[in-house]
């Protein structure tokens, strides 16, 4: 076996393990707190509409979402916070703070939070590189890495490189967005110090799954330069 096809299939194994471990760890941990219900027994919902309350925040509603499980989101388009139906209707550890996260986005945007305009910026160049990037790295693998080939080996690069951008301005985003849920739950006493506690173990493993995303996009990219400087050596 060529030496960069070995590197290549590290290179997958290893994005794949760190994405699967992050995917369980969140999964686990969602499961875990969900059944741990809050002394408050307040609904996420509830939580979600009293914070936005609090902040002043009253041209944003609290919908419930049509996904399943974690399809939890907050929409600046439409200036909707939208909760899967059992963190919508649950009084759980995670349902509450799952829906403090969704409304620390919406905060972030009434607020004009530095990082949530970079990263609209750079989405658009994110959704074109997601979509079109493997099309000039596979067309640069069959023409070869002289000349033209090169060129379009470097163009699909240059998008893999885009989407990690991307998913590293995503990352303060995540984490002020949970420091924000955190802050206000303890502020406003809606949990208790060892509810806080779980709350901030399971926002921590939601976040991860950000960081996972990141390192896989990284090891793409050192996949195909292993592949590119392993035939060059050949």
């Amino acid at each position: 076996m060529p030496f960069y096809t070995f590197t290549g299939y590290g290179f997958v194994i290893l994005a794949a393990i760190i994405t699967m471990l992050a995917s369980s760890y969140v999964n686990s941990s969602y499961r875990k707190y969900s059944k741990v219900m809050t002394l408050e027994n307040i609904t996420g919902a509830e939580v979600a509409r009293r914070i936005l309350a609090i902040k002043g925040i009253s041209d944003v509603q609290v919908t419930q979402a049509k996904g399943g499980v974690l399809s939890d989101h907050y929409d600046p388009s439409k200036k909707i916070v939208a909760l899967s139906p059992k963190v919508y209707n649950e009084t759980s550890i995670a349902s509450v703070s799952v829906a403090a996260h969704e409304v620390g986005h919406a905060i972030q945007h009434a607020e004009s939070y530095a990082f949530i305009g970079i990263r609209n910026k750079i989405l658009p160049l994110a959704i074109v590189a997601g979509n079109l990037s493997m099309i000039p790295i596979m067309l640069g693998l069959f023409v070869g890495f002289e000349g033209f080939g090169r060129t379009l080996f470097f163009v699909g690069i240059g998008m893999l490189g885009v989407i990690a951008l991307f998913q590293l301005v995503t990352l303060p985003v995540e984490f002020d967005a949970s420091f924000r849920a955190i802050k206000i739950l303890t502020q406003e006493r809606i949990l208790e110090a060892n509810e806080l506690s779980s709350a901030k173990k399971m926002l921590t493993a939601a976040a991860l799954t950000y960081v996972a995303a990141l390192l896989s996009s990284v090891l793409n990219i050192l996949r195909y330069m292993s592949i590119f400087n392993s035939r060059r050596r050949d």
